[in-house]
């Protein structure tokens, strides 16, 4: 008859109860840290991408102006050996006697 108590028991109360199913206070709390510190891990994982980030952005901005800079340079270069070349090519008017 104690078995047939039981069941029913636990037929109605929707299953075992809900105190066997808690964890214990300092493993909550253990967890609790634990997730924290994982947090913090995190968000310090992401400070220092976004610093990277920052540091591999300048680094490209300087090298972009670097070879604009070049490329500039050279540009002139090229301009100043087309000027000189037909300057060369055209013949001076009037002729010298």
């Amino acid at each position: 008859m104690g078995l047939i108590r039981k069941v029913a028991s636990i037929i109605m109360l929707g299953g075992v109860s809900s105190h066997a199913r808690r964890e214990p206070p300092r493993k909550a709390e253990r967890a609790r840290a634990k997730a924290e510190r994982a947090r913090e891990k995190a968000a310090h994982a992401q400070a220092m991408r976004a610093e990277a980030d920052v540091k591999v952005a300048e680094e490209q901005a300087a090298a972009l102006a670097r070879a604009l800079h070049e490329d500039e340079a050279h540009r002139q270069a090229d301009l100043r050996e087309v000027a000189e070349n037909e300057a060369e090519a055209v013949p001076e008017w009037p002729p010298d006697p």
